[in-house]
């Protein structure tokens, strides 16, 4: 959503017909001049909303040094940088950039950052659930029958709460977003229902809420144990894995916007797939394992483990290729990575990857084999917090740095 217009001097606006994105460079946008520019100064201002829901806005100035017919004219194009490239014979001086800024502060400020948050929290949790139903749950072997039916009504129930998550986060966003684009100049009168509906962003975040109510409807039935209810629950996780990247940097990316939202959709998926079911193992398969007798309990929760151990490691090498994927991308520069805020916080959000990696490796080596003992089990469920607990940091850290422009 762009909005252009032009002054002179004296405070007379000159009509501009509708902003033209160039389909050979996505950050050029036309305007067409509709009336002849008499000799003086003009000054362009324009505001706009990126694919990623980033807003930002600028003017610039330049000379008509003599008056030239319309034909002559045609049109004006804004570039990325707010240059101007008169494409008709008119004199033009070059023009003058007096500002072009980005909000910013406002897209990572706290209330921003804690919504992202918790949306990707339900994703992960959503995510998860499915997969520890569907994965994890399906492949385990040795576990009473009655226990894995009330494990998967208590998954159903997870997913149940982590959709309302995802349907609250979503509509915090919105309203988050459209307070941002009412504070910039010439948008005081967007409202929510403009933001939702004419904004790539915004179809990104109605189709994530139409997805979530249909999970939320799914999980429902599949908590009254209705067959084909998690079949539907599933797709409907693996579409909202695809959201954030139609409604965050992947989408916005000038080059390989193809490559990036495929990235972005593996990453969530992977992520997801890999602490989401975690944590249904930690909540919901261990603690109702361990109501099972002293013979049994051990080997319930050493098959769950060991089925959900091939999901977390193919899981974690998607997150890291997509990972590496998106930095090169975004940044270009290694030096990016260190010299620009999105840089430093991606570096970190990198470090605090790394030590989940480790904590999952020490799982696998060192805890798995001892999980038929008491001892065992114990030591899993302490790494396994921990692991959780870094897993969340990441999250936060996500959402300040979906909040920043790379």
């Amino acid at each position: 959503m762009t909005f252009i217009s032009m002054k002179d001097p004296s405070g007379k606006d000159f009509a501009l017909g509708s902003p033209e994105v160039d389909r050979s460079d996505p950050l050029l946008v036309s305007v067409r001049v509709s009336q002849p520019l008499p000799a003086r100064r003009y000054t362009v201002a324009w505001q706009t909303a990126a694919s990623d829901g980033h807003p930002s806005h600028g003017t610039f100035s330049f000379v008509v040094l003599g008056e030239a017919p319309l034909s002559a004219i045609g049109r004006s194009r804004v570039g990325a940088a707010g240059d101007t490239i008169g494409d008709g014979d008119a004199a033009l001086t070059a023009p003058t950039l007096a500002k072009n800024g980005e909000e910013g502060d406002a897209a990572a400020s706290m209330s921003n950052a804690l919504a992202r948050t918790f949306s990707f929290l339900g994703l992960l949790v959503l995510i998860g659930a499915t997969t520890f139903r569907t994965l994890v749950l399906r492949r385990a072997r040795g576990i009473d029958g009655e226990v894995r039916a009330r494990m998967e009504s208590l998954a159903a129930v997870l997913g149940l709460a982590a959709s309302v998550l995802v349907i609250l986060g979503a509509l915090a966003r919105i309203f988050l977003e459209s307070e941002m684009m009412s504070a910039m100049p010439g948008m005081q009168t967007m409202s929510m229902t403009d933001m939702a509906m004419h904004t790539q962003w915004g179809f990104a975040l109605r189709l994530e809420l139409v997805v979530a109510l249909v999970a939320l409807v799914s999980f429902v039935l599949a908590a009254r144990r209705l067959r084909g209810a998690w079949p539907v629950a599933s797709i409907m996780a693996i579409v909202l894995a695809l959201t954030p990247a139609l409604a965050g940097h992947a989408a916005a990316s000038p080059r390989f916007t193809g490559l990036m939202i495929g990235s972005d959709f593996l990453h969530v998926l992977g992520g997801a797939s890999w602490l989401g079911s975690l944590l249904a193992v930690m909540v919901i398969g261990v603690p109702l394992s361990l109501t099972l007798d002293s013979v049994g309990r051990w080997s319930s929760i050493a098959s769950l483990v060991n089925s959900f151990s091939p999901i977390a490691l193919g899981s974690a090498a998607i997150v890291v290729v997509s990972g590496l994927i998106a930095s090169w991308v975004h940044l270009e520069h290694l030096s990016a990575l260190w010299q620009t805020t999105y840089g430093q916080v991606l570096l970190l959000k990198l470090f605090l990857v790394a030590i989940a990696l480790t904590i999952g490796a020490y799982n696998f080596r060192r805890v798995q084999p001892q999980l038929l003992t008491e001892s065992g089990s114990v030591r899993l469920r302490r790494s396994a917090a921990i692991e959780l607990s870094v897993g969340l940091l990441i999250l936060l850290v996500t959402g300040v740095l979906t909040g920043i422009s790379p």
